[in-house]
C-alpha cells in the first residue's frame, strides 16, 4: 500500500472553503535546506533498505538524485544546492560535489543533484549504488529478480533499475560506457 507517498489535509490557502489539497509527493515542495537533507537522509535509508531486500545485501551510496515536483521547487533547489556545494556537471538538473560530505548511515553522500521535473518522476528521488563488476552483477541478480530490477538500455552504456511501489525511491546500478 503506498500510503507513503500521500499526506492529505493541508488546506489549500488560495481556495475558498475548506476545500482540501491532497499533496502526492513525500517532500515536495522542498524549501530550506533542512528539507533536503531530510529528503536526501530517506533516499539513502530507503535505497538500502531496497537494495537489501532484493539482492540480500547492502551497496555503497556516495551520489543521489532528489526528483522536484514543480519548478519553483527545482529553482529553489538549485539555488540549496549551489550553496552546498560545486557545480560538477549537468544533466536533466545540475549535479554539485558537496563541500561537506554528508555521512548518512554507512555511507558517504559526496554529491547530490537535483532533477527537473518530470511528471513520470513521482519518487523522492534516486541513487547510484557502487559495484566492483556490472557484468557480474548483471548475470547474478538480473535474472533472478523481475519483480525488482530491469535493464534499462542508454546509447553509450546501460543500467539495471531498482524499484518497488512502496519505497518511493529509485536506485541504479550503472555500467561503464559500451
Amino acid at each position: 500500500m503506498v500510503v507513503d507517498f500521500m499526506r492529505i489535509g493541508k488546506k489549500n490557502k488560495s481556495s475558498k472553503g475548506n476545500k482540501r489539497l491532497m499533496q502526492l509527493y513525500r517532500f515536495s515542495p522542498i524549501q530550506n535546506k533542512e528539507q533536503l537533507l531530510k529528503a536526501a537522509e530517506y533516499i539513502v535509508t530507503k535505497t538500502s533498505e531496497l537494495c537489501k531486500k532484493v539482492i540480500g545485501q547492502s551497496l555503497p551510496i556516495s551520489s543521489i538524485t532528489i526528483f522536484s515536483h514543480y519548478q519553483d521547487e527545482f529553482e529553489q533547489l538549485k539555488k540549496i544546492l549551489l550553496d552546498l556545494g560545486k557545480l560538477h556537471s549537468d544533466n536533466n538538473g545540475p549535479r554539485v560535489a558537496l563541500h561537506k560530505p554528508l555521512n548518512l548511515g554507512s555511507n558517504t553522500v559526496t554529491h547530490i543533484r537535483v532533477r527537473k521535473p518530470d511528471p513520470y518522476r513521482m519518487q523522492v528521488g534516486c541513487n547510484d549504488f557502487e559495484v566492483e563488476d556490472y557484468i557480474e552483477f548483471k548475470k547474478n541478480y538480473l535474472p533472478s529478480h523481475p519483480d525488482n530490477l530491469r535493464l534499462i538500455n542508454r546509447a553509450d552504456y546501460e543500467m539495471i533499475e531498482f524499484f518497488d511501489p512502496d519505497y518511493g525511491v529509485l536506485a541504479y546500478v550503472v555500467s561503464n560506457k559500451i
